[in-house]
């Protein structure tokens, strides 16, 4: 008797695992608050964010996941507050689809600090103080030991103000504070997944150029970057440096308290450079620290350059036909010989902490800007970009010996109609 149940309750578990499992379809729309719909905007179950899809020009998606109906679902949009809802609140129909509202986060120093009072604080406390008191504090809320992030990596770039293409990526990053070269943090971004969305016209642009590109080496590079992690790891690594903290300290002449309350305060480094009239460029850095313990909460970047070269550089061969893929809809160029160029990029890095240290959860990244030919034809450029990080694990954590080979991960290519 017992051998027949035995057998039985084989054949039973065989069948259950034949049985596929049944993935459900979830409709919505994602907008602003003024009800403007928000293109390759993000949804993923947090389960499973490989399982994600983004929105369309409309700010409609269609989300298919074999998740469980009662687990979370996040919705990102570069510039505007992540918002983590259940999965079940989303329609199954697709006559009354969802409406989600996001909530924009400005980037921008001034608009992301609450206007404040001064107080008797800022007249009893010395800037030299704060700034020491806040790279102390730093030093001890800092990681001492290995961690791993696991992190959903987003970049998006425009073309002529109209989004032509977002990437968004998975990855876990190791870091082993101190561990690399020059006493440097190492870190190793290790990407797990990657889909790029872009309309079906793009990815026509897209084929088209690659298909015209004849030189090897070229081939080779670009290859070698669409199957890498190379911008989203440049992301994560811009942060705030502590060595250069303690060297800019010293500058106290070009260090001001930008605006402080009874809750934060907020510290200011601001820097120009100019390199023969060819390169310049202002450089303001923000902290945003607790106005009692100066525990970090923010650092905010803020980058002007401007580029007026004494000849003009000429771009050709596979660069010039990226450059008009860049320029959809504009007029194509023929040629072009960069003269001048202008950039202004904002970067935000959001500080909590999470397991007794002090970690960043959010960057968000909006670099606009245009280069223009020495006859005055002008190329818009703008990148946004922005990370979450999810599990952050501080014990039992080891580097990856093969580092380099798993640094490369092959994007997937999603159409969006």
């Amino acid at each position: 008797m017992k051998y027949q149940q035995r057998v039985i309750g084989l054949i039973f578990g065989l069948l259950l695992m034949a049985m596929p499992l049944c993935s459900e379809r979830y409709f919505g729309r994602v907008t602003d608050l003024r009800g403007v719909p928000l293109f390759y905007a993000t949804v993923y179950p947090l389960s499973d964010p490989s399982e994600g899809t983004a929105t369309n020009d409309q700010g409609l998606f269609t989300l298919e996941t074999e998740a469980d109906s009662a687990g979370i679902v996040a919705v990102s949009y570069i510039g505007y507050k992540q918002l983590q809802m259940p999965l079940m609140a989303l329609s199954r129909d697709t006559a009354d689809v969802t409406l989600i509202r996001l909530e924009e986060q400005p980037i921008a120093l001034e608009e992301t600090v609450v206007e404040a009072k001064r107080t008797r604080m800022s007249k009893r406390k010395k800037l030299a103080q704060i700034l020491h008191l806040t790279y102390q504090k730093l030093t001890e809320d800092l990681p001492h030991d290995k961690l791993r992030y696991s992190v959903i990596s987003d970049v998006k770039m425009n073309a002529s103000n109209a989004p032509w293409g977002m990437e968004q990526m998975g990855a876990d990053v190791y870091e082993a504070p101190g561990a690399g070269a020059e006493g440097k943090d190492s870190v190793q971004f290790v990407g797990r997944w990657c889909k790029r969305y872009c309309s079906p016209e793009v990815r026509e642009r897209i084929d088209s150029v690659l298909a015209h590109e004849k030189d090897k080496n070229r081939q080779r590079m670009a290859d070698g970057v669409d199957r890498g992690t190379l911008t989203h790891r440049a992301l994560w690594r811009m942060r705030l440096d502590l060595d250069h903290l303690l060297d800019t300290s010293d500058e106290l002449r070009r260090w001001k308290m930008s605006s402080e309350d009874d809750t934060r305060c907020v510290l200011t480094y601001q820097r120009k450079y100019n390199m023969l009239g060819i390169v310049k460029a202002t450089l303001v850095e923000n902290l945003i620290v607790d106005a009692y313990d100066f525990r970090l909460q923010s650092y905010t970047v803020d980058l002007s350059v401007s580029l007026n070269l004494p000849f003009a550089m000429k771009v050709e061969g596979i660069y010039l036909e990226w450059l008009n893929l860049l320029n959809n809809g504009g007029q194509p160029a023929e040629k072009f010989r960069l003269k001048k160029g202008n950039m202004h990029a904002r970067l935000s890095t959001i500080y909590e902490e999470r397991s007794g240290v002090l970690v960043p959860v959010e960057k968000n990244l909006v670099a606009e800007g245009e280069i223009t030919d020495r006859k005055g034809l002008t190329l818009p450029v703008q990148v946004w970009a922005t990370q979450h990080v999810g599990e952050v694990v501080t014990e039992g954590i080891e580097l990856q010996p093969d580092y380099n080979k798993r640094s490369e991960v092959k994007r997937t290519l999603v159409p969006i109609y």
